[in-house]
């Protein structure tokens, strides 16, 4: 069977960095308009997922990994608790792995080689989890129900949320029945948790629906409960059980960590396919400004998050190989629409924001040529962003609806009809009072190419009579950036970011009332309507769930509280010392991965050119 991991929605990622400086695009009224989307597919072709090496294997202990970052990684290891996307890279392939998915990105169902056998049963309503016996902690314990309750019980606990700023407790993961009850204190226990014995349990839900098919009603990692015991519900995010020395039952465990600079695995001898034939990974952060020069040196065997912007000197390297596939994540602009309330667990839209006004956010995205920016800087990475459904769901996106193209008459007009005036002459619109209208913008640092796309977008909103300003007069490193987001900071009225899309195509955890991945802060209820529709039983038929999406992607866009700027394709670097790689989506349960990595030489191979 065909598979690839239960990824969970991760926090976004960020503005990932475009490729060079220059001019996008002349200004013009019709610009744009003849441009095509940029094919991605001649990427693919070029740089397939997957290659396979015939030389020997040879016997290594270290395999040597680096994630390209000019920020730190914070340190939260766990697969379904962890905040960042730095420290997912971390995880996602040497701790994780407890739900397998199919083809169609849904769980598996009712298999015995999965670490955990899952059976849905729709007239009961009911989902009974079955442990693998040979699904053991790296300790040798065996993975048991308590984890799987503690798991939950954790991220529903409102001293924990409150505490860690948790984005898990989402609308959907609240179909479990009882689960409320215990997030708001009527309640000692998950009443929905049904505990049979230690491998086995039932989860009880209110309703079945497409969600519970996706794995998004539940929790997608697990935690060791023993680590847990006796820590206190508000302490778990700085535990040494997250932090320091957390269990793992993927191919690898944490032995080592140099805090926010790197982390050495080792070997899970407990892993249920069977122990790693490389003992040992060291991973670390790489600054962006060193990659080129140790992929050229190879110092690595795999670089994740390689900057885009260097993408042409990669592919001059002689010693590495490209593996590409299409990236699980949509780079948008947001706009800052209200507040998060703590104690309701929701979003508050507030009229009042400066960026409530429809036509200001509509004209903003019209100005920006994201089709000029994914052909020049991307590289044929990169390609305009139709709507905000995940690429993969080809079926659920409208094919009405196409995303913004530059059209600057139009963003004019929109202002003009919304009482942004210019009134001093001087080029630049006032508010509808009449007075100063300036707009803060927050973007990220990274490369050197940040600093001028932040002056091209600016210069757009410039010429359609828009003051924006960096906010601080700067930009933002990855930890600050995110901080000032979550705390709703007042000084910041838009910004550029990403987010990661899961396996379940609902977009209730990311824009829902009771998201916290609701960075815009905005909720309506045709919007409320449109997402709940997406996780109601009436969307398991197929006709219907993409009558739903269709509506849905028409709703999200006519309101935007985000506007869709790029989907792309990612890549990493691999070293050609490494045998085989396997980045498909659709891995087989059997075959590749990183337990199975196997090298050709005693070192990564450097560059000939070098």
């Amino acid at each position: 069977m065909k598979t690839k991991w239960l990824k969970v929605f991760g926090l976004f990622t960020g503005l990932l960095l475009l490729a060079s400086c220059g001019d996008v695009n002349g200004g013009s009224k019709d610009a744009g308009k003849e441009k095509e989307l940029v094919d991605v597919s001649a990427i693919e072709k070029k740089y397939p997922s997957y290659f396979k090496s015939d030389a020997e294997a040879v016997q290594v202990d270290t395999l040597k990994v680096a994630i390209v970052s000019d920020s730190p990684f914070k340190g939260i290891f766990n697969g379904f608790l962890y905040s960042d996307a730095i420290d997912n890279r971390f995880m996602k392939y040497t701790m994780n792995g407890a739900f397998p998915i199919d083809d169609d990105l849904k769980l598996i169902l009712d298999s015995d080689e999965t670490p955990i056998k899952v059976t849905i049963n729709p007239e009961e309503k009911t989902v009974t989890y079955k442990i693998n016996p040979n699904f053991k902690w790296s300790n040798g314990d065996p993975v048991t129900t308590k984890d799987i309750v503690k798991t939950y019980e954790i991220f529903a606990n409102q001293d924990y949320i409150v505490s860690s700023k948790s984005l898990r407790f989402s609308k959907n993961r609240k179909a479990i029945v009882g689960i409320e009850e215990y997030n708001e204190g009527k309640a000692d226990k998950i009443s929905g948790l049904e505990v049979i014995d230690d491998s086995t349990m039932k989860i009880h839900l209110k309703e079945v629906t497409p969600s519970t098919y996706w794995g998004g009603n539940f929790a997608g990692e697990l935690i060791n409960a023993k680590q847990f015991e006796g820590i206190p519900m508000d302490k778990i995010a700085e535990s040494d059980a997250l932090r320091k020395n957390p269990l793992s039952y993927g191919p690898y465990y944490i032995k080592e960590i140099v805090q926010g600079e790197k982390v050495v695995f080792e070997a899970n001898p407990y892993y249920y396919k069977g122990e790693p034939k490389i003992k040992r990974i060291e991973m670390e952060v790489l600054p962006s400004s060193q990659q080129v020069a140790a992929m050229k040196a190879g110092k690595y065997d795999i670089i994740f998050g390689a900057s885009n912007d260097v993408f042409p000197e990669v592919e001059k390297l002689d010693n590495i190989n490209i593996v590409t596939k299409k990236a699980s994540y949509m780079n948008y602009i947001a706009f800052k629409l209200g507040k998060w309330d703590a104690e309701k667990n929701e979003v508050v839209t507030d009229p009042n924001s400066k960026m409530y006004d429809i036509n200001l956010r509509k004209a903003m995205a019209y100005a920006i040529d994201n089709d000029s920016i994914a052909k020049q800087f991307y590289h044929g990475l990169a390609m305009r962003a139709p709507s905000p459904i995940a690429p993969v769901f080809t079926k659920l996106r409208n094919p009405e609806v196409e995303g913004f193209k530059i059209d600057l008459e139009k963003a004019k007009k929109l202002l003009d009809d919304a009482g942004y005036k210019d009134v001093d002459g001087d080029g630049i619109r006032e508010g509808k009072d009449g007075k100063p209208f300036k707009i803060n913008l927050a973007m990220m640092s990274g490369s050197e190419i940040q600093e001028p796309l932040s002056q091209y977008y600016i210069q757009q909103w410039k010429s359609i009579g828009l003051n924006v300003e960096l906010v601080d007069g700067r930009l933002l490193d990855f930890n600050n950036f995110y901080d000032r987001l979550k705390a709703d900071d007042p000084a910041i009225d838009c910004f550029f970011a990403a987010f990661g899309y899961g396996t379940d195509p609902q977009q209730m955890s990311l824009f829902g009332k009771n998201s916290q991945f609701n960075k815009a802060r905005y909720t309506s209820e045709t919007l409320e309507k449109a997402l709940e529709a997406q996780i109601s039983p009436e969307a398991l038929d197929e006709a219907k769930r993409i009558e739903i999406y269709h509506n849905y992607d028409k709703i999200f866009m006519e309101e935007l509280p985000v506007a869709p700027q790029l989907n792309k394709m990612e890549y990493i670097v691999v070293n050609k010392r490494v045998k085989e790689y396997d980045w498909k989506y659709d891995i087989d349960m059997k075959e590749f991965d990183w337990s199975k990595i196997e090298v050709t030489a005693k070192e990564p191979i450097s560059d000939s050119k070098n």
